[in-house]
């Protein structure tokens, strides 16, 4: 949350400037990220979000009035500006504004914020079936093993020429061998049935069910913010998502899964198709290939740790897999 991460961003003073403009008297603000700003001003505290293109900014726009309203709140919305505009152009981008939602994100080592995250998912996927047609023939959509696919390929490109360390280096091989078993026993027949079932029932996705777009405060409702990823795929997709961000706060155990999962969660567990997916390594391909990517030290540090962190258990629950699916 500071100043440094901006790029190309206009100065203060416009700033300040473009804000007052809009109604907003900013007493102070700094940066997410670089097109993430938050401000806090006399009218209270906002989330500035800056989109490259309009059709993106609108189609979100579209989205979160939807969501707008509900109770128990199921997604955090974006609101006006004081003086009634939904957006203002300003540097390079177009931005959206939203409240700056109180609370906190979850800790996925914490039975209750487990739940809580699976309970926000629930309500969010039930909602679905009122997205108008229009809508929701708006929102994008992919195939699971295409991007998995492109995801193994990038690591395998990037682990060839990287400097790993004594540690990580008898791990590669494996850590390829999971992706590659996953995908050659990935059930084509169950998930396009499922991907056809989901796009009749009008199901969507939120794609980004990371601790950090939760929001949990006090006792209330546990929600969801941020609508960059939402596609029109089978919710089963966030279910594998949850699981793979959760489990290794876990040890990789399903048991510890059947102590906190509720219903919409668990009966996935109960599908060939899904137990396969729990193979491919995607977290780690997504951190690494990121790491690999930029070069940076303290990233590449960073997601080294998460990876031997719990390789181990992680290695025992895709062998058990492997070992019953043969």
């Amino acid at each position: 949350m500071n100043r440094d991460v901006r790029d190309d961003f206009q100065g203060d003073r416009l700033f300040l400037k473009k804000m007052n403009e809009l109604g907003l008297e900013v007493i102070d603000f700094g940066f997410f990220r670089e097109n993430v700003i938050w401000i806090k001003t006399k009218q209270g505290k906002f989330v500035l979000k800056g989109f490259n293109r309009s059709e993106t900014c609108n189609k979100q726009l579209k989205l979160s009035k939807l969501y707008h309203g509900q109770k128990p709140r199921i997604m955090g919305t974006y609101t006006v500006y004081p003086n009634q505009k939904k957006t203002v152009q300003f540097g390079k981008y177009i931005w959206a504004i939203m409240p700056f939602y109180k609370g906190e994100g979850l800790h996925f080592g914490k039975k209750d914020d487990v739940k809580a995250g699976m309970d926000a998912i629930s309500r969010f996927h039930s909602f679905s079936k009122h997205i108008p047609v229009p809508i929701y023939d708006q929102l994008s959509s992919y195939s699971l093993f295409k991007k998995w696919s492109d995801r193994l390929n990038a690591f395998k490109y990037h682990a060839r020429s990287a400097n790993w360390n004594h540690q990580m280096q008898p791990l590669i091989s494996e850590i390829v061998m999971w992706g590659d078993w996953s995908l050659n026993h990935f059930d084509h027949e169950a998930i396009e049935t499922l991907e056809n079932k989901a796009y009749k029932k009008k199901e969507i996705t939120h794609g980004d069910v990371a601790p950090h777009n939760f929001v949990k405060y006090k006792d209330r409702d546990t929600y969801l913010i941020d609508f960059d990823l939402f596609a029109a795929v089978p919710q089963a997709f966030d279910w594998l998502q949850y699981a793979n961000r959760i489990l290794p706060f876990w040890h990789w155990s399903y048991a510890k899964m059947e102590e906190v999962g509720n219903e919409h969660f668990l009966k996935w567990f109960t599908k060939k198709w899904f137990v396969i997916c729990l193979v491919f390594p995607t977290d780690l391909y997504r951190e690494w290939n990121r790491a690999l990517k930029t070069g940076d030290k303290e990233m590449i540090d960073a997601v080294t740790r998460f990876t031997l962190r719990d390789f181990s258990h992680r290695k025992k629950f895709v062998e058990k897999i492997m070992k019953r699916m043969s």
